[in-house]
């Protein structure tokens, strides 16, 4: 029985080893968000309650259909029994089922923010599959030649890279029959990514198309990157919408800002804080004195999140300010929009003093926050403008006059009961520089 019991656990720890050795040695696959809860309980608990995984998903139960079907609507063409998948629930939400094999949108999407419906692709519905226009982006582990995916939603693959091998590795450390060959100190490196790079944002927070010809001489567009590893940089056969490409005006102002969605890093891009490690390196402290480390918890998000005695120095260092600085991508900092939280978040580099005598701020800081002026609401999206604007520019109200958009004085429920008149005086009053030059010139020479 000894012989016996002991020939078994030959044969199961054999089995086991090779079957880990297969799954290491293999093209990193992806396995899907379960198999990251049993190390990142915290993370994936937190990141179950964000926006992220639910953007793309199946319908479980009517009540996640937001739309109004009691009351008769001529944009309503299908019934709620013919939805079999949501997008969205926040802003606006989008209708699907599937035909034929492929995922299409229903002709009418409702509008959460206004309560009210609206067409969507109404005449091109069914020409328009979501797997080449939509699902790239709103899935986890898409594949480009066979449109299908690995999980509904953005989960912590899309971030981390297809996790096989770190799986497959953590079982090496933690389990007692893989010790006997891999060591507890044993450590992998590259076997999953963790990047604090803007870009791992970016591959979805863009506008822009892919264009894959196939052996056929089929050319298929996508509007989105394909197959990005997060940590690498945009598709180069990705091509971002620009305000050049943007002949009707659909997705930017005049002055080069967002006015659509989807486009929060072509505006960071643009911004000072992507170049904050940059100026830092190629420019004088604009705070005097020496540059040194210190320098880099205001300019660096690789030493912001390095750990004690592993930080960059300033030779060294990769990347300036990027989204993470101020969005924890897990979702566990619940107090990130409070308006105290913000205002903190944003102290913790800027001193709010831009010269002598010169209060920075117009409005009590408890009516308005840094965003408020910094970053209005002027993108549009669920039928009103509720996403701001992530250039970190004022918009000053002479830019609604001269381009007919919400400014930094007049967006939300800023100032919305006076006329644009008295907002370019109170705006030209507070700020003015030496040569009697209001601020708001400078930005409209500058844009």
């Amino acid at each position: 029985m000894i012989k016996l019991f002991v020939f078994l656990l030959f044969i199961t720890f054999a089995y086991f080893m090779f079957d880990t050795h297969k799954e290491v040695k293999s093209t990193p696959t992806y396995v899907g968000m379960n198999k990251c809860a049993s190390c990142h309980d915290i993370q994936l608990h937190s990141l179950e309650n964000t926006l992220h995984p639910k953007i793309f998903r199946p319908v479980t139960s009517a009540e996640e259909i937001l739309g109004d079907f009691l009351t008769p609507n001529p944009l309503v063409t299908f019934k709620k029994e013919d939805i079999t998948y949501v997008i969205g629930s926040k802003w606006e939400q989008v209708y699907m089922r599937k035909i034929k094999g492929d995922y299409y949108v229903f002709p009418a999407k409702w509008m959460v923010t206004t309560q009210q419906w609206v067409p969507y692709k109404v005449h091109s519905w069914q020409k328009t599959p979501a797997s080449i226009k939509c699902n790239g982006c709103h899935t986890t582990g898409y594949s480009k030649e066979t449109h299908d995916f690995n999980e509904f939603g953005v989960r912590c693959e899309a971030c981390h890279g297809p996790a096989s091998q770190h799986v497959a590795h953590q079982k090496m450390n933690s389990y007692a029959e893989c010790k006997i060959c891999h060591t507890k100190h044993k450590t992998f490196d590259n076997d999953i990514i963790v990047s604090q790079k803007s870009a791992v944002c970016g591959q979805c927070h863009s506008r822009g198309t892919t264009t894959v010809l196939a052996s056929n001489g089929k050319m298929t567009l996508f509007n989105f990157p394909l197959e990005y590893l997060p940590g690498h940089d945009l598709n180069k056969s990705f091509v971002p919408n620009s305000v050049k490409t943007d002949k009707k005006g659909v997705n930017w102002w005049g002055n080069g800002l967002s006015k659509n969605r989807h486009q929060e890093f072509a505006d960071f891009s643009f911004s000072k804080h992507s170049k904050s490690l940059i100026n830092l390196k190629t420019k004088h402290n604009p705070h005097g004195g020496k540059k040194d480390a210190s320098c880099l918890k205001c300019h660096s998000e690789d030493y912001r999140s390095a750990k004690e005695g592993h930080r960059p120095t300033i030779e060294s260092a990769k990347l300036g300010i990027t989204c993470i600085t101020c969005h924890e991508p897990h979702g566990i900092d619940k107090n990130i929009r409070s308006k105290k939280s913000i205002n903190a978040k944003c102290a913790e580099c800027h001193i709010f003093d831009i010269g002598k005598n010169q209060k920075h701020f117009p409005c009590p800081s408890s009516k308005a926050s840094c965003v408020d002026c910094h970053m209005p609401l002027i993108g549009k999206t669920g039928g009103t403008y509720t996403i701001r604007s992530h250039a970190f520019k004022i918009v000053p109200p002479q830019a609604t006059k001269k381009y007919n958009m919400p400014s930094s004085c007049q967006n939300g429920a800023c100032h919305q009961d006076k006329s644009v008149e008295w907002a370019i005086k109170a705006y030209n009053d507070f700020y003015k520089d030496s040569n009697k030059k209001t601020l708001a010139d400078v930005i409209l020479e500058n844009k």
